[in-house]
């Protein structure tokens, strides 16, 4: 890569940086910030409009896009995630921790019998996790104490405590969040990390 594409990568990204930092510490200042994000030369147009993303969810506002924005948007037409594939050795174990543990509902009306393999759909809010009972190509040992430094899968939930009190009980191991906000981090039967942070 060249020195001067280096740079403008490296400026880019401070921008970014910054301007988020700005959306964080002045959640009044919102439209000020977006206004600065909309005009940065710096930054693409998909740039700006992840930063106006994470501005949103930032200060909790929710700020109609404008035609030109939405315009802007990839074609084909990003809607949200509609689930994770979670795999595991075994389905009823797996189940007993994500339903019977943490009260997850099984979605009746996904099809258990379609694959050639066992599984099962539960609902997380209006996305799934699916559970695939299939080998699992990731080595069980040696993974990260802290499942955040992992690869992982992370559910908004209303009360970290509640659910530590839940954990607790159950004599599951999990981790807090390193920076201090309310979030926590545990691991399924198989190993597959899980953060359930506070909303």
């Amino acid at each position: 890569m060249h020195r001067t594409a280096a740079k403008d990568l490296r400026q880019a990204a401070m921008s970014t940086r910054c301007i988020s930092s700005l959306a964080l510490l002045s959640p009044s200042g919102s439209g000020k910030s977006c206004a600065v994000v909309r005009a940065h030369p710096a930054l693409s147009s998909a740039a700006r409009s992840r930063i106006r993303t994470h501005m949103s969810v930032a200060t909790g506002s929710e700020q109609a896009l404008t035609a030109q924005e939405q315009s802007q948007e990839p074609e084909y037409g990003v809607v949200s995630i509609h689930h994770v594939g979670i795999l595991c050795e075994n389905l009823e174990r797996s189940i007993a921790f994500y339903q019977d543990l943490l009260g997850l509902k099984v979605n009746p009306a996904r099809p258990t019998d379609k694959l050639p393999y066992r599984g099962a759909w539960l609902w997380v809010g209006s996305e799934m996790i699916h559970l695939m009972e299939l080998p699992n190509p990731d080595p069980l040992t040696g993974r990260p104490e802290h499942g955040g430094r992992d690869r992982h899968t992370c559910i908004a939930i209303k009360d970290v405590l509640k659910l530590k009190e839940i954990f607790d009980k159950a004599g599951i191991s999990y981790t807090l969040s390193k920076s201090g906000r309310p979030a926590i981090f545990a691991r399924d039967p198989d190993g597959n990390a899980l953060e359930f942070t506070q909303v």
